[in-house]
C-alpha cells in the first residue's frame, strides 16, 4: 500500500489540510512568500488549461500545516 504523504493533492485539498484559503495558498506560491509565517509547500506540477492548477505531494502540505500550527502555538 502506498504512504498517503507521497500521494499528490489539489489545490483545494492543500488548502485545507493547511487550513488557509486557496486564494491565499496560491499567492504565497506565486510570489514565493510566506503563508503564515512559513514556507509554503512547493508544486510539484501544474496542469489545466495555461497550467493554471496546481498540485502538492501531501507530505510536504502535512509538513508546512505542522509548522503552521507550531507558528500559531507560540503567538
Amino acid at each position: 500500500m502506498s504512504d498517503f504523504r507521497d500521494t499528490r493533492v489539489g489545490v483545494t485539498n492543500a488548502a485545507r489540510l493547511l487550513g488557509v484559503s486557496v486564494t491565499e495558498l496560491k499567492e504565497a506560491v506565486r510570489t514565493e512568500g510566506q503563508l503564515r509565517g512559513v514556507e509554503p509547500p512547493t508544486p510539484i506540477g501544474f496542469l489545466g488549461t495555461s497550467a493554471t492548477q496546481m498540485y502538492f505531494r501531501a507530505g510536504d502540505v502535512m509538513d508546512c500545516a505542522d509548522l503552521i500550527r507550531r507558528q500559531g502555538s507560540k503567538a
